[in-house]
């Protein structure tokens, strides 16, 4: 028995170093978004949501699969860069679905977002900074944008709400090419 306790203690340390391996190259490590924010976003997200959409940083999945299941009609794409989360993910969407939920492995900065209906994100400081001129220049009008803790620099958001959390967590909800976005 204690080679399988030895066997399954090297697997989780061998998996705790990739993630902090991971946070250290990506800037930031897999958070997840609480159950009260992602119930914030939901309500900002357009009912008629529809089309292809983005979720950059996916980490584990949870707001990715809360999302696609309560728009069926939305096409939505994670994008995690990181392993053990983005292995998580995958087995996650292949075991339970949704079906309308894809998982991609990479770096979002370099991917294609042109053709989004709508992006979501929960990113850090240093990375809210580069992804809006990225998104000025790959989406299209009247996109939207949704992210929540951390704004957009020099965007303006169409909508704000906060969870019912302690923190009163914001949530923002932008529109590429509204005059209040700026461009």
């Amino acid at each position: 028995m204690r080679a399988m306790e030895a066997a399954l203690f090297g697997v989780v340390l061998v998996l705790a170093l990739r993630v902090l391996w991971d946070a250290a190259r990506l800037g930031i490590g897999p958070v997840p978004t609480v159950r009260s924010v992602r119930a914030a976003l939901l309500t900002v997200l357009p009912a008629d949501a529809s089309g292809d959409w983005h979720e950059l940083g996916a980490g584990f999945g949870g707001l990715a699969v809360a999302i696609a299941r309560a728009r069926p009609s939305l096409r939505l794409v994670a994008w995690e860069a990181a392993l053990v989360p983005w292995l998580v993910l995958r087995a996650r969407v292949a075991l339970r679905g949704p079906t309308n939920l894809s998982v991609r492995r990479g770096d979002f900065f370099e991917g294609d977002l042109r053709g989004a209906s709508g992006v979501v994100c929960y990113l850090f400081t240093g990375a809210m900074q580069r992804l809006g001129p990225k998104l000025r220049a790959e989406l299209g009008p009247g996109a939207v944008v949704l992210s929540h803790t951390f704004a957009l620099p020099d965007w303006k958001p169409e909508r704000t709400v906060h969870a019912a959390d302690l923190y009163r967590t914001p949530v923002y909800r932008y529109v590429v090419g509204a005059p209040e976005v700026g461009g």
